[in-house]
């Protein structure tokens, strides 16, 4: 590796141990209270700059994002708050894919070998099926739920996942999520008042995981009808 690289890496490392340094330092400033006690202002805000709000939102999102932060399925709510379902998941879906991309970027740049070496090489057969059925797995990897979304993106990565490819698909992928967040985010202020506890239970509700499901099974159906096709 060379020493440009190494540096690099030494950055961004020191970079994001500080920001969790100051996110675990200051835990009690990132709870919902603090955001209802100052949601007036907030609101404020929102109406008197709300493209440069919108902007901020995604920008946070997106950085959050990359930083493997825990609670940005939070923030996503929050949109859905403030903005309400459309916009908020609109905001959601931009940046959780700016993010993605800026994850791929960077493990393709710095730890691409580490990757397939500790990993892909192990499993030569994912990349193998990878190469045949990428658009439809890169879909299907960020509409089913259970790994993690910063796994996820450095999975992509180490398969060599083609950018553009990428975008589109994280796009497609993160749009149900989004919404699903927006719209739970509008009913945040009644979660809070009845201290109901953030889980993923809170969106897995029949309306919402019979959708995704029936999406889930129709790239399946796909995959497997395009090998039966082929041969």
């Amino acid at each position: 590796m060379s020493l440009s690289k190494k540096i690099s890496i030494l950055f961004l490392s020191t970079l994001i141990i500080i920001l969790w340094s100051i996110y675990f330092l200051n835990i009690d400033f990132f709870q919902l209270q603090n955001f209802f006690s100052n949601l007036e202002i907030i609101q404020n805000f929102i109406l008197q700059n709300f493209v440069i709000s919108i902007f901020i939102f995604i920008l946070t999102y997106s950085f959050l994002i990359m930083c493997n932060f825990p609670f940005a399925s939070l923030l996503s709510m929050i949109n859905g708050f403030l903005f309400g379902t459309w916009i908020g998941g609109t905001m959601s879906i931009v940046g959780g894919t700016i993010g993605a991309f800026g994850i791929l970027l960077i493990a393709k740049f710095f730890f691409l070998d580490f990757i397939k070496k500790n990993f892909l090489n192990k499993y030569s057969y994912i990349e193998e099926y990878f190469n045949k059925n990428d658009l439809e797995l890169m879909i299907l990897i960020r509409i089913i739920p259970g790994i993690p979304f910063f796994l996820q993106n450095l999975i992509l990565a180490g398969l060599g996942a083609h950018n553009k490819k990428f975008l589109y698909t994280t796009l497609i992928g993160l749009a149900p999520w989004s919404f699903i967040f927006g719209s739970v985010g509008q009913g945040l202020e009644e979660i809070f008042v009845n201290k109901t506890k953030l889980s993923f239970s809170l969106v897995a509700q029949p309306e919402y995981l019979i959708p995704i499901g029936f999406i889930a099974f129709l790239i399946i159906m796909i995959i497997l009808f395009k090998k039966k096709f082929k041969k």
